[in-house]
């Protein structure tokens, strides 16, 4: 046996820099852009540097499952992600494997190759292990708990790393099996024929080229390093053979998953199959990759160029022939007889109407002062009228408005919510509101409520994202074929609806089903009036949306005489009318005040062209806008039967932030025009709000004072602006009614209503 000659320094070099493990990272920077983006993504998440205003890190950190955080959540999520490592594996084998003909040659082929496609799934792991131990320690989960929770993420991996591991080993072939390989011919000088110096620069040219992708060692098993084998001894078509039925087993594999997936969609309505917001981000991406990889195994080099086709032909057929158009609707609508005609000249009040309506609200505000009339004979002084203004902002936003407003109530004994007369804002702060006065109306009503029952509170910190979330992953972007039917209506089921589902089961379906129910209750006065406003997306006005006929807020100036009024507020109830406009269900009028951007898909109305609604925030995050409207048209009968007004603001982010430091950078010269307007939106609705604040003391009689309920957090406890709020999260928006600042605006409040 003729010994082994040393290792050259030479020889080493080569083994370490040709480690198969290297060269497939060093492919994936230089080929794999889209792979690369999907992990930068998760990167971010894992890492708490990406979207962490928006809560989504927290979302991967401390996943939650069925209303807590636990081993089960984190083994769903270790689960997901071990299939988002084996699509990241499927796409790099189909996509590049050819690159490294040796692979052919082992046994189990794909196995081996994932096992040396470690680097990037490990760098995640390890990184999105110790960020989320930080995290869960910070959340005061005990230790115990945060090993059990790590432990049930690998876990989850492992299953499905598992399932992988036996489809694999049992369907894919390796070269052997295709053929004998060919015999090597023996090299000899004498009888080969000399290359002229064109022939020798085109050899060495492919040569060079085929090195590109040469792999000197590889591992075998974990932890075990050997050499690559020489492949050339094998023909071109047994390795294209090897190559070939493991694509198609890999994509039979991939088209399986993805059925999976979306029958884990169809099953949402089981809350067990609500998965964590983060187990559904990386079916969305495993989704993506799988299809991606699929496409290319059946059609290869065409991939890219059927995907522009089918996008192109997908435009035209949504935008020209309205085919594939999944629109969400506004449940309770008719959208199957006459649309509405949405023309602004046409859909102006006549000044009748609008006095006739005038007259509706003051019969309102007769009734509510009724209430307050012992008051008056006992101390002389006319009550204060107060208004309520929610921002938007989510979760949080809605349990601090309740927690808020209730702590102050109760400080207060009842005169808060008993003198309020007109509640409205945006988004979260209007969800909020709208439970605390569903408990009001039972507890008035004499039913075993009460409004200053802080359990009440919590069904506003219970997850809402979840389903939101799966609907996205496995239906919204792929197939909507799930129904909803309220009475003889039908409408397609998507994120929207699981918004609503959801909003309904965590406030213990204590909401009534349609608008109408709150007109009466509105309209004696027994609980305080609720104006939604959320937003057109066509021309940019608002529309007004009330169990009460509100002409007057959507005329313009036409009380005032002039001859061609631009009305800015469009009235819904009115615009809808033959659409059933007034059997708007209730739980779908907060949704439409609340969607956020890609969150929530914008609701699309019965108009003849087609109109679409988003978040009230946009135009009006504080509900200011409509307040002064309604404080100008009946400031006659406020400065006759009251004693002034009183605006409570309830604020989910503290007011009067400092200009933060511009950043001179390349990057930030790009992002600045749009990210800085988009950044700075609750700044500028800040700013419009103390202008017309001072331009109200110029034509109302009366005194006005302005109360603020902020919520306090800063940079180390920043509550995120997200449908989930994790337990550190609660804890800050709970000790916000503790705060100084918030003690102080009580206790002006409290000497207001003296």
């Amino acid at each position: 046996m003729t010994p082994q000659s040393p290792l050259t320094p030479r020889d080493r070099y080569k083994r370490l820099v040709y480690f198969f493990p290297f060269r497939l990272l060093v492919l994936h920077l230089k080929r794999n852009h889209f792979l690369l983006f999907l992990w930068l993504m998760l990167f971010g998440f894992a890492s708490g540097t990406l979207a962490s205003r928006f809560g989504v890190p927290q979302q991967f950190l401390v996943p939650e499952y069925r209303g807590g955080t636990g081993f089960i959540s984190f083994a769903i999520v270790g689960f997901a992600l071990g299939g988002f490592i084996e699509a990241f594996n499927l796409y790099t084998y189909i996509l590049h494997a050819y690159r490294f003909p040796f692979i052919a040659t082992l046994s189990k082929p794909f196995l081996k190759f994932s096992l040396n496609n470690f680097i990037l799934p490990l760098s995640f792991l390890l990184t999105y292990t110790i960020t989320s131990i930080s995290f869960q320690i910070n959340e005061f989960i005990p230790g115990w708990k945060v090993l059990l929770n790590i432990l049930s993420l690998y876990a989850g991996i492992a299953v499905f790393l598992s399932i992988t591991y036996f489809y694999f080993s049992r369907t894919n072939k390796e070269a052997q099996q295709f053929g004998k390989a060919r015999k090597k011919k023996k090299h000899n000088p004498e009888t080969e024929p000399t290359e002229s110096p064109v022939h020798s620069v085109l050899h060495w040219f492919k040569r060079s080229h085929a090195r590109q992708w040469h792999v000197e060692t590889y591992l075998s098993h974990p932890g075990r390093i050997s050499l690559a084998r020489d492949s050339t001894h094998y023909s071109k078509s047994v390795l294209d053979k090897v190559f070939s039925q493991n694509h198609i087993n890999a994509s039979r594999f991939e088209i399986v998953l993805v059925l999976t997936f979306l029958l884990i969609g169809s099953l949402r309505e089981n809350q067990y199959f609500i998965l964590p917001a983060a187990a559904s981000a990386l079916l969305f991406f495993t989704m993506m990759l799988m299809l991606v990889s699929a496409f290319f195994s059946w059609i290869k080099g065409w991939t890219i160029t059927l995907l522009f086709i089918l996008l192109f032909a997908g435009n035209v057929f949504y935008s020209e022939l309205r085919v594939l158009t999944y629109q969400s609707r506004a449940y309770g609508l008719d959208y199957t007889g006459e649309k509405a005609e949405y023309d602004i000249q046409k859909i102006i009040t006549d000044t009748t109407l609008v006095q006739a309506d005038f007259q509706h609200t003051v019969t309102i505000l007769d009734n509510w002062r009724k209430k307050h009339n012992a008051t008056t004979l006992l101390t002389g002084e006319k009550p204060k009228l107060i208004i309520i203004n929610c921002s938007g902002g989510g979760s949080r936003s809605a349990f601090w408005t309740m927690r808020s407003l209730m702590q102050a109530d109760s400080m207060l004994d009842g005169k808060l919510l008993n003198q309020c007369v007109l509640i409205t804002g945006a988004s979260g702060g209007m969800v909020g509101a709208s439970y605390l006065r569903e408990i009001m109306l039972r507890e008035t009503r004499g039913e075993n409520f009460s409004v200053h029952d802080t359990l009440y509170a919590e069904h506003m910190a219970l997850d809402l994202l979840n389903p939101v979330m799966l609907s996205i992953a496995t239906n919204d972007w792929f197939v909507r074929y799930q129904k909803y039917h309220d009475g003889p209506f039908r409408y397609t089921k998507d994120r929207g609806y699981a918004f609503e589902k959801q909003l309904k089961q965590n406030t213990r379906n204590l909401f009534p089903l349609r608008m109408f129910d709150y007109q009466k209750p509105e309209e004696n006065a027994e609980i305080p009036m609720m104006i939604f406003s959320p937003t057109i997306v066509n021309d940019g006005r608002r529309m007004i949306i009330s169990p009460q006929p509100l002409s007057y807020l959507t005329a313009g100036n036409r009380l005032d005489g002039e001859k061609n009024p631009l009305p800015e507020d469009i009235e819904f109830g009115r615009l809808f009318k033959k659409q059933r406009g007034d059997s708007l269900q209730f739980t779908t009028a907060l949704r439409m005040n609340a969607t956020f951007p890609y969150i929530f898909p914008m609701t699309s109305l019965p108009t003849k062209d087609p109109m679409e609604l988003m978040d009230a925030g946009i135009r009006d995050n504080f509900g200011l806008k409509t307040t002064l409207q309604y404080l100008y048209t009946f400031r006659n009968w406020i400065n006759t039967n009251t004693s002034g007004v009183i605006i409570v603001q309830v604020r989910d982010l503290p007011k009067g932030i400092d200009i933060e430091k511009s950043n001179q950078s390349l990057f930030s010269q790009f992002t600045a025009p749009l990210g800085s307007i988009y950044g700075n939106m609750t700044k500028t609705h800040d700013y419009n709000s103390e202008q017309m604040l001072r331009y109200l003391t110029a034509w109302f009689d009366n005194s006005i004072d302005l109360v603020t309920f902020q919520l306090q957090h800063d940079e180390k406890n920043f509550v995120s602006l997200s449908w989930h709020l994790t337990e550190a999260e609660k804890r800050t928006i709970r000790s916000g009614v503790k705060s100084p600042y918030y003690l102080k605006e009580l206790e002006r409040l409290g000497k207001m209503l003296e």
